[in-house]
C-alpha cells in the first residue's frame, strides 16, 4: 500500500499583490501631479546701511542714502511672483495702514512683478536717496523715522496678501542722518 504525503504549501497569489502595487503607484502619481504644492516664499532683510559719498555740487557737499538689501527665496515647487516689494520710511510707527505719496511716507523704493523659480533666491538692494532739505521739512528734528518693508503676493487660491513689518529707525538732525538702529527681519508667507 502506497502512502502519499500531503504537504501544505503556502502559495502567494500574484493577482492581489499586483492590484495592491497598482493602487500604491496610482496614489503616488495622484499626489505627485495633483496635490497642492507647498509654498515656501519669504523675504529676508540681510543688510541695511546708511551710505554717504562726497558730492561737491551739494551743500553740504555730501550725498546720503538708505540702502536695504533683501533676499527673496522660493523653497516651494512652483514659480512664485512678488507683485510688489517696498522699502519705506515713515514718521508713523504703524506701517500697516495703506498710504500713498505724502509727508507720512514720502520716500520709498519699489520693485514690481518679480518672478522667482522654484528652489531659487534673488537678492536686490533697495535705495532711498536722502536729500536733506525735504527730510528736514517733513520729519521733526531728532524724532524717530521708522524703517519698514512691505511685500505683496497672491495666495495659492488667488487672494492678494501683503505683509508689512518695521525693522528699525533712523534719526535725522538738520536733514542729515545722525544715527540708526535696525534688526534683520524675515517675512514669510503662509505655507498653504
Amino acid at each position: 500500500m502506497r502512502t502519499h504525503a500531503n504537504r501544505n504549501q503556502a502559495s502567494i497569489k500574484l493577482g492581489p499583490l499586483i492590484a495592491l502595487a497598482a493602487v500604491a503607484v496610482g496614489v503616488a502619481i495622484y499626489y505627485w501631479k495633483f496635490a497642492p504644492i507647498e509654498r515656501q516664499l519669504s523675504a529676508t532683510i540681510v543688510g541695511f546701511e546708511v551710505t554717504s559719498e562726497p558730492d561737491e555740487a551739494r551743500t553740504p557737499p555730501l550725498r546720503e542714502a538708505l540702502a536695504a538689501t533683501v533676499t527673496f527665496a522660493n523653497g516651494g515647487g512652483a514659480t512664485e511672483t512678488i507683485s510688489k516689494a517696498r522699502f519705506l520710511v515713515s514718521s508713523q510707527e504703524d506701517l500697516s495702514a495703506p498710504r500713498s505719496w505724502s509727508p507720512t511716507i514720502h520716500r520709498d523704493s519699489m520693485l514690481r512683478d518679480l518672478k522667482i523659480p522654484p528652489g531659487k533666491s534673488i537678492t536686490h538692494t533697495f535705495i532711498i536717496p536722502w536729500t536733506g532739505r525735504e527730510e528736514a521739512r517733513y520729519f521733526a528734528n531728532g524724532a524717530k523715522i521708522y524703517l519698514g518693508f512691505s511685500i505683496s503676493s497672491e495666495t495659492p487660491d488667488g487672494q492678494p496678501i501683503t505683509l508689512t513689518e518695521r525693522f528699525g529707525h533712523v534719526i535725522q538732525r538738520d536733514g542729515r542722518i545722525a544715527n540708526s538702529e535696525h534688526e534683520l527681519l524675515v517675512l514669510e508667507f503662509p505655507r498653504q
